[in-house]
């Protein structure tokens, strides 16, 4: 084999490495726990459904149902099925909310 030949070959052993290098970070990057971390709202829905009652929507907050009322009228949380449900996504954003301002 000729040396330039040579050459040749342990530059493309050392591409590969770096290719392989490269695929193993972007691997570790996008398959990280943190991306397929479920969202509480997505929590919440898995566990109770798309809506629920006023009185679940309150055993999930820790809340009366008065305060879920409140919350409903004053736009903390959203309605559904023409107000008689509660939007369980909009508990789990506004959880998640609070949350973050106690940080």
């Amino acid at each position: 084999m000729t040396a330039a030949m040579e050459m040749s070959v342990e530059r493309m052993a050392d591409l590969e490495r770096r290719v392989q290098a490269l695929e193993e970070r972007t691997r570790k990057s996008l398959w990280s726990e943190e991306t397929f971390r479920p969202s509480k709202a997505d929590e919440l829905v898995a566990r109770h459904g798309e809506y629920v009652d006023k009185t679940v929507a309150a055993r999930i907050l820790g809340v009366t149902r008065a305060t879920i009322y409140a919350m409903l009228a004053d736009g903390r949380i959203t309605g559904a099925c023409e107000g008689r449900r509660v939007d369980v996504r909009s508990i789990g954003r506004y959880m998640t909310s609070k949350c973050a301002q106690v940080s």
